[in-house]
């Protein structure tokens, strides 16, 4: 009963055809994925089935192997996340390797898998999945990759500045760069040089955020060719500041603006970011759809893949997971997203706020979302952050944190055709420059 997560992987011919020197570099950490896996199946005989194990990918390379351990047994739970984030009782097995009690309240009979999400809500949680569809995520976004760099895309290198324990850096390079054999690139996210010169040679397709691909543009003194680089932006609405700066110092680049959460997978893309309105179209291979739209089309954005997860659970509740529920059951999975939204005349998806970022102002329901997105038309923001804030006499006010090159003033006067609920108490203006202590590890405006 049960098998595996990995069972192509450790047996197919392109494995064993792969180059034995395709691997890791991890900052100054480098290792072969042959060598990757020998230590993974040595670790192994720690592994039981039926158990759920944390590997922190905190620990660099050794969380590759230990990875490897977890997913060469069968029906295991494998939480790829740092263990400060769960908060529960572990017992240490190996480097990057603990295990921690089971959470689940039935008997596994397949390989599951879980990934705390940023957490930028205020409320971690951690999104599970069936881990023997990973080779399935791993072919929809190799394809979504090669589909965006500027060259054949025949050898690419995958490469992410963003800590791994977040869900899009895990599937979007850790599972196509093992599947595939790619090589990984983790480089620092203050410098891009590394990417830099993996580009001489090689197409690449590089990870990150607005925020932190902002920082590393004026961090860079002068520019770098950057023609045979595509850079996915997950940040759900990219400013045109950001994007101009980004072209500026990164010669030659392609941006594409990548949107999805942790409990949907990537659903939509678009490959000419900056225009502050829509975030694309479906992901090739990926059911999308709004679920019960009103009177204007608004509904909840849900998706069912491979990379859709089937429960939450939040380790602080002491409960165990949460199945999602949705409208579409799929044998790939299925998920249900976190955001409002809707479709234009052309097919592309417009987010209209968070399920569960809904509050109200003077009476009225006022999602934070749609003010921000406002915001970022305003020429020269960079980036904002909207929320509802009580003040000591228990009244509910709305608050930005803009980045940028405006005015507190500008940024006044361009809400003042907002309705009353949604125009702004208290404003903050951060250059973009002096912003860098506003954003969380995420590389989310707080």
């Amino acid at each position: 009963m049960g098998r595996q997560a990995f069972t192509r992987f450790l047996t197919s011919s392109r494995a064993r055809s792969a180059t034995g020197r395709r691997g890791v570099q991890w900052g100054g950490a480098v290792a072969t994925w042959d060598e990757l896996l020998a230590g993974g199946r040595d670790r192994a005989r720690l592994v039981r089935p039926g158990h759920a194990y944390v590997v922190d990918p905190t620990e660099g390379l050794e969380a590759l192997a230990s990875l490897f351990a977890v997913a060469s047994v069968p029906d295991t739970l494998l939480l790829w996340t740092a263990r400060s984030a769960l908060g529960v009782e572990e017992h240490r097995l190996a480097p990057a390797l603990a295990e921690v009690p089971l959470p689940l309240a039935e008997p596994m009979t397949r390989p599951m898998w879980g990934v705390c999400t940023s957490g930028s809500s205020g409320r971690p949680k951690v999104a599970i999945g069936h881990a023997d569809l990973w080779e399935l995520v791993a072919v929809q976004h190799d394809h979504m990759l090669r589909t965006a760099l500027p060259g054949t895309g025949s050898d690419p290198v995958l490469a992410t500045c963003l800590p791994l324990q977040y869900s899009a850096a895990f599937l979007m390079t850790v599972l196509p760069a093992m599947f595939f054999r790619h090589d990984l690139l983790v480089f620092p996210a203050h410098d891009w040089t590394p990417l830099a010169t993996a580009a001489r040679d090689r197409d690449v397709a590089v990870l990150g955020v607005p925020a932190v691909v902002a920082a590393a543009c004026l961090g860079t003194p002068d520019p770098l060719p950057m023609g045979r680089v595509a850079v996915f932006l997950g940040g759900g609405h990219v400013s045109a500041t950001r994007v101009r700066l980004a072209r500026e110092r990164f010669e030659g680049v392609r941006l594409v603006n990548l949107y999805g959460t942790a409990e949907t997978g990537a659903v939509s893309v678009d490959p000419d970011p900056g225009h502050g309105g829509h975030v694309g179209r479906p992901v090739e291979g990926k059911a999308v759809w709004v679920d019960q739209p009103n009177e204007r089309g608004v509904g909840v954005v849900s998706a069912a893949g491979p990379d859709c997860c089937v429960a939450v659970w939040r380790p602080a509740d002491g409960a165990p997971p949460e199945e999602t529920t949705g409208t579409v059951r799929s044998t790939a999975g299925r998920g249900v997203g976190v955001d409002y939204g809707r479709w234009d005349a052309e097919g592309r998806l417009w987010l209209e706020g968070r399920v569960d970022g809904a509050e109200k102002v003077s009476g009225m329901l006022v999602h934070p979302r749609q003010v921000e997105r406002h915001l970022l038309a305003l020429p020269g923001v960079a980036d904002a952050r909207v929320r509802v804030e009580q003040t000591s006499h228990g009244l509910e006010n709305l608050a930005a944190r803009v980045v940028g090159d405006v005015s507190v003033e500008e940024v006044r006067a361009h809400c003042a055709a907002l309705p009353d609920a949604r125009r702004l108490t208290r404003v903050e203006v951060l250059p973009e420059r002096d912003a860098a202590a506003a954003y969380g590890a995420h590389g989310k405006l707080t």
